[in-house]
């Protein structure tokens, strides 16, 4: 009887510890400094007298944009290496040759970089018609890699946009920006 007690421990030990094992490598969220499994709603607009610029490869300009703003809400509960959700808005408007449209807006996923409070930051899944210097452009989203967050446990966290996207006419564009992450405040990524 004994034996049996002592491999039941054992056995809820070794679970137990797996399953810390395979959470500690995933990414979490932080806000204001405490590290949170919630679901969160991340907001972010351009910087102020900043812009959001589309060109082609060769540096063109083909459609600048003065005002910008995504939602995105994590789901939960965080697994793997990413913490994620769909885009439940993304626009932008005062642009040099018309505001995009958005066709699908696609999910964001951020992966935590080692040792920081940054993340990687990818978009599947998104559609985007942009008019354009070239005609309207439509570009698309599978998995890329289009920038960067930096986590703040005191004051406000950036996300640097700069993406080359698959886009229609032109083959390839690159979308470059900064946008200020208004909602929550202090953000960060742990792993």
């Amino acid at each position: 009887m004994k034996i049996r007690k002592i491999l039941g421990v054992v056995a809820v030990a070794a679970l137990a510890l797996m399953a810390f094992a395979s959470t500690a490598s995933a990414t979490t969220l932080e806000t204001k400094g405490v590290a949170t499994n919630a679901s969160e709603t991340i907001e972010a607009s351009i910087a102020s007298g900043g812009s959001a610029l589309l060109t082609d490869t060769n540096n063109i300009a083909a459609n600048t944009c003065t005002s910008s703003f995504m939602k995105v809400t994590t789901t939960t509960p965080f697994t793997g290496v990413t913490v994620g959700g769909p885009i439940s808005f993304l626009g932008w408007s005062n642009c040099t040759q018309g505001n995009p449209t958005v066709d699908a807006a696609g999910t964001l996923s951020f992966e935590n970089i080692a040792a920081t409070t940054n993340s990687t930051v990818r978009s599947n899944g998104a559609k985007i018609t942009v008019p354009s210097f070239f005609g309207n452009l439509t570009c698309t989203t599978s998995n890329t890699d289009i920038g960067t967050t930096s986590g703040k446990r005191e004051g406000t966290a950036t996300f640097t946009i700069n993406a080359v996207l698959s886009c229609t006419i032109i083959s390839t564009a690159k979308w470059t920006g900064t946008y200020t992450i208004t909602a929550p405040i202090n953000l960060g990524w742990l792993v």
